[in-house]
């Protein structure tokens, strides 16, 4: 994944931290939970959005069919 611009790789290395944050969530009925961890989850979630959308276009195209791709050779 070198070949994406440095806030597109954040932006994945993210998505898959919060993906395993969501399902801990989801299916541990024991999970404890910081409303301080959680704020600072979301902010740092929009911030790395934000750089994302800043990505020229045609990286995130690019990139959203390297993930699809990648998905279907699964």
């Amino acid at each position: 994944m070198r070949r994406f611009p440095n806030d597109i790789q954040d932006f994945a290395v993210e998505f898959v931290a919060m993906q395993r944050k969501r399902e801990h969530a989801d299916y541990d009925p024991d999970g404890t939970f910081y409303k301080s961890y959680v704020l600072q989850d979301i902010n740092t979630t929009e911030n790395v959005i934000g750089k994302f959308l800043k990505v020229p276009l045609k990286d995130r195209r690019a990139f959203a069919v390297y993930v699809l791709l990648n998905i279907r050779n699964n």
